[in-house]
């Protein structure tokens, strides 16, 4: 009896030892796992325009922000197609649309190499734009193991995001006897739960929401021409507490908001501008209920409004308007309560709740910008890239790269896993900023 205690007593010492041991090793491999994260940063995927919260900002950190001595490198950089879809990035993958030869494309490539995996024709030919290039213009969205894209002619597509597999297709725009735009169609499907939701621009079907599994019509609503912007869902406050989700649509010739689940008008805005050019996507502050928009040319112009949540529905009153920040073709960033874009071709810095102007700068001169890490990564049209740092206190730059040789860079770039991807009207490169 003696010896099977003694037995058991050392079987429980050496299996305290190995517990002790495995410990010891999940919590080194957790510790490094940590570290890892702590030098790397958070890498989101990049499956719509603007990012995964539809503002430009993306939440890596681990970046290299100081160009002035140690410069970015390029990764890899390849010809595309004509066009100027930004890049949804999800898995490990790139999609975008373009135009190769006379055939619009939905394009996927590998994100590490710029390889094409599959390329799928929209049913779209060459669209013309005499003045600012050929090519389709909206972004695809990502959801899964679906995307979507929407071409220059209103082609809708559902595609597998794996194989490139079409699951569904329409032609939004003769489906609800609509007209095509003088720019082509620009705006980007937007995601909402069930419901792929666009600005059609259809009588009786401004904005249509489709079923995104059947691409079935599940609403449609309003008169309204449409815009080249794209639409955010926001959830909007109101005084006693409540929370309302809103839909807010950046039309040709004006502001709305409206319900997302059955698309009924909460409040509009008449917005008339230079041959209908709404083309930068609204921005709201949920602190402040502050809604900002922006167009350019001659009539350009910005205006806040304060939303507020009453009843179940989204009221609206005008703030301010004024000529400080006139967006062109790209929209604006939030960071800490001021407005980072372009006045026209000035990068400009001014506050979101006065509209009054800090500092503006010629920069790397007209273009598109995001945030990240406290700054601003601006993409000039001619392929320069700057760092500026994002405060209301000065323009502070931090150095330039040539991502692109260009003069049509228009699209906004997109950062995923310490990686810009950037695009002109013909060619794509992929950029490491990771710190090194």
């Amino acid at each position: 009896m003696g010896n099977r205690l003694g037995e058991v007593a050392n079987m429980s010492a050496r299996s305290l030892r190995c517990s002790v041991a495995q410990a010891f090793v999940l919590l080194a491999l957790v510790s490094t796992a940590w570290h890892s994260v702590a030098i790397l940063g958070v890498a989101d995927d990049w499956p719509q325009w603007r990012g995964p919260h539809s503002d430009g900002i993306s939440r890596e950190t681990g970046l290299l922000i100081d160009w002035r001595v140690e410069k970015p490198r390029t990764v890899w950089q390849r010809p595309l197609g004509e066009g100027f879809s930004a890049f949804a990035v999800a898995g490990g993958r790139l999609y975008t649309l373009a135009l190769v030869e006379d055939v619009e494309y939905v394009i996927c490539l590998d994100a590490d190499t710029g390889e094409i995996i599959w390329q799928v024709p929209t049913g779209g030919g060459r669209y013309k734009d005499r003045q600012g290039g050929d090519g389709p213009r909206g972004t695809p969205t990502v959801d899964d193991d679906f995307v979507y894209a929407l071409g220059a002619d209103g082609s809708l597509l559902c595609l597998n995001s794996d194989s490139g597999d079409i699951r569904w297709q329409r032609n939004v725009l003769d489906g609800f006897q609509a007209e095509n735009i003088r720019w082509g169609v620009s705006t980007s499907p937007y995601l909402d739960g069930n419901r792929l939701l666009v600005n059609v621009g259809g009588k009786g079907a401004s904005i249509v929401a489709f079923d995104k599994n059947s691409g079935n019509t599940l609403w449609q609503n309003l008169d309204d021409i449409s815009g080249y912007a794209s639409p955010i869902r926001i959830e909007v406050a109101g005084p006693d507490g409540e929370v309302v989700p809103e839909l807010v649509v950046f039309c040709g010739r004006a502001l709305v908001g409206v319900s997302p689940e059955d698309g009924s008008e909460h409040w509009r805005y008449e917005w008339i501008t230079t041959s209908d050019m709404n083309i930068a996507t609204p921005i709201y502050d949920p602190k402040t209920r502050l809604l900002f928009v922006s167009a350019a040319r001659n009539t350009g112009r910005c205006s806040t409004y304060r939303l507020t949540a009453t009843a179940g529905s989204v009221s609206s009153e005008h703030v301010y308007t004024n000529k400080q920040m006139r967006n062109h073709f790209n929209s604006c960033i939030l960071l800490d309560g001021y407005i980072y874009g372009f006045d026209e071709s000035i990068l400009k810095c001014i506050q979101l709740e006065t509209g009054e102007p800090m500092w503006s700068d010629r920069s790397v001169g007209k273009g598109s910008l995001i945030a990240a890490q406290g700054h601003l990564l601006v993409l000039g049209e001619s392929g320069e890239m700057g760092v500026v740092q994002a405060t209301p206190q000065e323009y502070r730059e931090q150095g330039r790269f040539k991502v692109l040789q260009s003069n049509r860079a228009w699209t906004p770039p997109v950062l995923v896993d310490g990686r810009l991807y950037v695009r002109d009207l013909k060619n794509a490169a992929c950029i490491d900023i990771r710190d090194r």
